[in-house]
């Protein structure tokens, strides 16, 4: 959940902080019998688990840490009579069809200030663009060369406008009426550089692909997002975001040296002590990727471009409170998700088929390890307030593949280019998750392995049980690659969803 009421957002937080000591304490309960009661039985393996759980566990304490934290930025009334500010929207398109493009910019365009210009920033240069813009009253501009992608696009617009606030849409985001009342208010301080809205996906009832998207995203902004802004560590998310034209100036523009323009201009402006605000209201509604391999795209893309900082471009700064260096360290540490992920793969596997195995204390580890797996998952299902799909951790596991790989061509300094992610499909095919297929028919070939060595003895049991859940998540997404569409009931509950989220 993204908004919580007013009158809620007390007890919310209260019961979020009860929840986070009640986690804390069974992460404790946990961690002290496999550090110092645990006998190891495979020292390669006892390392690997105790890697993969400390990782995981200081996940968990991040996100406790940030849940704790969570603000509501609350602005005033808006006044434009009593104001002077000008203010630019920017459409960036490069190449989305006409049919996503036209409702923006009609949107943005019914956006109500008296002050504002709508520009229509076409990378695309495409004649039924530049028609959508005449026929809006919108301006439109293009360049002659597509140098530094989105950003280039961008600081192109920039030298040409001369607002003094900026506003950013992509080209499948619809904006609200209400956009700039809600945001403009919340430059009362003079140093906040940026106020950042969330993305929600209004395609989210097409299919489970586009479901899934968008269940990650409503946690990220909502709980997460809250935390991070109330410790100085929100950042600009590209899409839906309103600048102030001088903070963007005291950095030369938008940095055209990342495919993550976004989280790169967050760090610049925090490093010259510029701040930012969160404001946690749904007023824009986009659409996300509709097939798997347009979502591996994107993921694949935030992920290469968030490692490439962190590996080069020297994020953390000492002028950076510990609030804020926590919550970008917790930010980039998300894409070594899938590392830790194909550790229990390994250890499930090398016990499956050889025997192998951490730890020989079967009945012990689900005593330690269960009331923290539940503790935890209870405190997320709560602070995303009921309303998170299994499909949001679903796909964070499933996307492992994507997330080793883009460490890898991070460290190798393998060339990402920008793209723009399909919003329209591009067919099936099973390519994209070839990894997850093939551990999923390794996992069911192992199983009957272990039973033939060792019969259905305890730890058969449970690694049985834990190759379940590999498969369970794996084979469900090799699935959506051959079949994104949902059944009938399905779609019919994923489209009550929408209207229902549309009709609040």
């Amino acid at each position: 959940m993204i908004e919580i009421e007013r009158e809620r957002r007390a007890r919310y937080l209260r019961t979020c902080r009860v929840l986070v000591l009640v986690s804390t304490a069974t992460a404790v309960f946990y961690l002290s019998w496999l550090l110092f009661q645990a006998p190891p039985a495979n020292p390669v393996l006892f390392r690997l688990l105790l890697a993969a759980e400390l990782f995981n566990i200081t996940q968990a304490a991040g996100f406790w840490y940030t849940i704790w934290n969570q603000r509501w930025n609350d602005p005033p009334d808006a006044d434009f009579s009593r104001s002077a500010e000008r203010v630019d929207a920017f459409v960036t398109v490069c190449g989305e069809p006409a049919a996503i493009v036209e409702p923006t910019v009609r949107a943005v365009t019914a956006i109500r200030h008296p002050r504002l210009k709508v520009w229509v920033l076409d990378d695309g240069q495409a004649p039924e663009i530049e028609a959508i813009a005449r026929d809006c009253g919108a301006k439109y501009v293009t360049r002659t060369d597509r140098k530094g992608a989105k950003a280039g696009n961008i600081n192109h617009a920039l030298g040409v406008t001369h607002g003094d606030f900026v506003v950013i849409f992509d080209a499948d985001h619809v904006p609200f009426p209400s956009f700039l009342e809600r945001t403009i208010p919340c430059f009362g301080r003079t140093d906040v550089a940026y106020v950042q809205t969330p993305q929600v996906y209004r395609n989210r009832g097409v299919n489970r692909v586009a479901a899934g998207a968008h269940a990650q995203q409503s946690l990220f902004y909502g709980p997460i997002m809250r935390g991070k802004d109330a410790l100085g560590a929100g950042f600009s998310c590209g899409t839906n975001v309103v600048f102030r034209r001088a903070a963007l100036q005291d950095v030369g523009g938008i940095p055209e040296d990342s495919v993550t323009e976004d989280l790169r201009i967050s760090l610049l402006l925090g490093r010259l002590g510029w701040s930012a605000l969160y404001l946690s209201e749904v007023l824009a509604q986009g659409f996300g990727p509709v097939d798997v391999k347009g979502y591996f795209s994107q993921q694949k893309r935030w992920a290469v471009g968030a490692l490439d900082i962190l590996l080069r471009r020297r994020p953390f700064h000492r002028g950076m409170r510990f609030g804020q260096a926590a919550q970008y360290f917790l930010s980039f540490m998300y894409w070594f998700n899938g590392w830790a992920y194909a550790s229990y793969i390994i250890l499930t596997l090398s016990f499956l088929l050889f025997g192998l195995q951490p730890t020989p204390a079967r009945n012990e580890y689900p005593i330690h390890f269960l009331p923290y797996v539940f503790a935890t998952l209870f405190t997320i299902i709560y602070a995303a307030g009921f309303t998170l799909r299994f499909s949001g951790l679903w796909f964070t596991l499933a996307s492992f593949p994507v997330q080793i790989s883009a460490l890898v061509d991070a460290v190798f300094r393998r060339s990402s280019r920008f793209a723009v992610t399909s919003k329209v499909g591009g067919g099936t095919s099973l390519r994209p998750v070839r990894v997850q297929a093939a551990t999923v028919a390794l996992l069911v070939a192992a199983i009957p392995v272990a039973l033939l060595r060792a019969g259905l003895t305890p730890s058969v049991v449970n690694n049985i049980a834990f190759a379940a859940g590999h498969i369970l998540i794996l084979s469900g997404f090799v699935r959506l690659a051959l079949r994104p569409e949902p059944r009938g009931d399905e779609a019919r509950a994923l489209r009550l969803e929408q209207l229902e989220s549309e009709a609040r």
